[in-house]
């Protein structure tokens, strides 16, 4: 996808009222440039003279979201810890863990789950700065006064958690008498009227980003705290009734908006390898002969231990490629297949008989009929004899030729039924991600008949039932570390007679 051309001015301007830059507003007409804290509002009405120069104007124009630093600041934090430069050990893993989380991941580690609902991950944590703490009291003190762009009602602490990007508890340890949830905003003037006070302000918060160390951190911090003024001067003008020309903003959100979509794509994708490379460096050790693992285009790990399984991981979007991803072809019918279910024991479920990926006829039609009768499994693998080429020799036992149980597909519900039996919900997102990486993961085995899961049911013809696999020995369950990796605990395979295959 092509990137979107967004409108920037030729450098960044200061503020006509403060003189410092990292401006939100310009002035259509006569080109002054205000912080959102700086500009003077006129509700109701449109603009027919800038109030600093007094030249002809006819509307304020609110900028879009410049890119340019935060993009620079991450391409010297990935100069710097490729070159492996001699900086401090903390700073250097604290850069490290932004650009690549997995790189700091001990043996013994497990990797933090990603939150699917909130931004409640990306929330600052740690100690406060002098610097911080002064700019945090100005902001307040501001608030208070009713001296800012904001729409009324507001909680303090929801402001400050906001603007400072950090965690509601960080605030409440530091200012535990403050009582912020008990204060909301109710607007005055709408922005600082005094030309000491604003440029006061805006050296508090200059000084503020200066005092993180991290370039590429203090470059994030900036750029969300842009974003959050030019979102609340939005709403504040669409309260009070002052016209604004958004276009240029909005475009820039759908850059925004682009990127984030991009960035979870590619932690998945990351993810999805790096639990991969975990799951085969165990599953690797099965000295069951009849058992065989394509290994190609994947980097054994020596991860996390089976008691600290692999749950999750956030990867920024730079460091990867987008990677497409092919599934064997599925056969219209089957022999066998297997059904997998995490240990919350769930159940299928969706009065659309939805499922998350293309799967072949008879996989659809399986999935439907676990809808229909309520069957407690939410993901199906598929595996279908097949000759083995070179190995058509007549075998000691039977005189049929040698077959091997192979991957012919997999999928997985978009919902379950409750415990009522009868309700339906989504399957939640994280979940459902996992058993889609667990059938990815499948398709690296095959077995003899007789050897794995698949191969005892196809050579017994009898169903059988297996718990705990995510603990199992290898004997037991082939794929005890894919199964660990993703959650998996509980697996019935069924085998199926078809006069269409083997």
């Amino acid at each position: 996808m092509a990137s979107m051309q967004v409108p920037l001015l030729p450098a960044e301007p200061n503020c006509e009222r403060c003189g410092f830059s990292g401006c939100d507003i310009q002035v259509v007409g006569c080109g002054c440039c205000l912080h959102a804290r700086c500009t003077p509002t006129c509700s109701g009405g449109s603009f027919q003279a800038c109030p600093l120069c007094n030249q002809p104007a006819t509307s304020l124009l609110l900028l879009p979201m410049d890119f340019r630093e935060i993009d620079e600041a991450r391409k010297a934090a990935v100069a710097l810890t490729t070159a492996g430069s001699k900086r401090g050990k903390k700073r250097k893993n604290a850069t490290m863990a932004r650009l690549n989380p997995a790189a700091g991941l001990s043996s013994g580690g497990v990797i933090k789950a990603e939150s699917e609902s909130s931004e409640s991950s990306d929330r600052r944590t740690g100690r406060w700065t002098t610097e911080e703490m002064a700019f945090c009291d100005k902001l307040i003190d501001t608030f208070q006064e009713g001296h800012l762009p904001l729409v009324e009602g507001i909680k303090l602490n929801d402001f400050l958690a906001n603007m400072l990007k950090s965690k509601q508890s960080r605030l409440t340890k530091k200012m535990k008498n403050a009582k912020l949830s008990a204060k909301s905003f109710k607007a005055t003037t709408g922005y600082i009227p005094s030309p000491e006070n604003v440029r006061e302000f805006s050296e508090l918060e200059n000084s503020f980003y200066h005092s993180v160390e991290c370039h590429m951190e203090r470059a994030e911090i900036r750029f969300h705290m842009q974003k959050e003024w030019r979102e609340q001067f939005s709403s504040y003008c669409v309260a009070v009734g002052q016209p604004l020309d958004a276009d240029a903003w909005l475009s820039s959100v759908e850059e925004m908006d682009r990127r984030a979509s991009l960035a979870k794509d590619a932690a998945r994708m990351a993810r999805r390898k790096l639990m991969m490379g975990y799951a085969l460096t165990q599953d690797a050790k099965n000295p069951d002969q009849g058992v065989f693992i394509d290994q190609t285009g994947v980097e054994l790990s020596e991860g996390p231990s089976s008691s600290d399984p692999l749950v999750n991981m956030e990867r920024d979007p730079s460091s990867y490629v987008l990677e497409t991803e092919e599934m064997l072809s599925l056969l219209s019918d089957a022999p066998m297949f297997s059904l997998s279910t995490d240990h919350q024991n769930t159940h299928v479920g969706g009065k659309n008989g939805k499922c998350s990926s293309s799967s072949s006829p008879f996989l659809t039609r399986v999935v439907s009929y676990m809808q229909r009768h309520h069957v407690p499994f939410e993901h199906i693998d598929a595996w279908v004899p097949s000759f083995v080429p070179g190995e058509s020799a007549e075998s000691d036992q039977g005189g049929e030729p040698k077959c091997r149980l192979c991957y012919a597909g997999s999928v997985t519900a978009d919902s379950h039924i409750g415990s009522d039996g009868r309700s339906s919900h989504d399957i939640p997102a994280d979940k459902s991600f996992n058993m889609q990486a667990f059938g990815e993961y499948s398709q690296k085995f095959s077995f003899d008949v007789g050897c794995g899961l698949p191969g005892r049911v196809y050579q017994s013809g009898v169903p059988t039932w297996e718990q705990s696999v995510q603990n199992a020995p290898h004997h037991h369950f082939e794929r005890c570390g894919g199964a660990l990796q993703w959650g998996l605990k509980t697996v019935v395979g069924i085998p199926i007679a078809s006069p269409n295959v083997g």
